[in-house]
């Protein structure tokens, strides 16, 4: 079975209009997420959070977490560097958020 990369970003969205308008973002991104003209993310969902444990005073507070899956380490570099879709969701999400975390692997499920 061949691997995939996935990418989680947890963000601090304190508003609860700004959580519902950025996962309308996200809709968008599914919808329009292209490389050579053709869908290349493998799944993606967007959801609400709570912090239910932690021993880390700073990781309180988030509230949304993104999850993207990519079948190449080339994909999730174009997403990360290239991709017009996720340009778009960044630029939305930068004013509304108050922290994140971004984390990736790789994955054989």
């Amino acid at each position: 079975m061949s691997k995939t990369v996935k990418r989680i970003t947890l963000f601090k969205i304190p508003k609860e209009e700004d959580i519902d308008a950025v996962l309308e973002q996200y809709q968008v991104l599914r919808n329009t997420a292209q490389k050579d003209g053709k869908p290349y993310i493998i799944s993606n969902e967007a959801t609400r959070v709570k912090v239910t444990k932690t021993d880390d005073e700073p990781a309180e507070g988030y509230t949304l977490i993104g999850v993207t899956t990519f079948k190449s380490r080339e994909d999730f570099d174009y997403y990360d560097n290239e991709c017009a879709a996720h340009k778009k969701l960044r630029e939305f999400i930068a004013s509304r958020r108050k922290g994140f975390t971004t984390l990736q692997y790789e994955s054989e499920l």
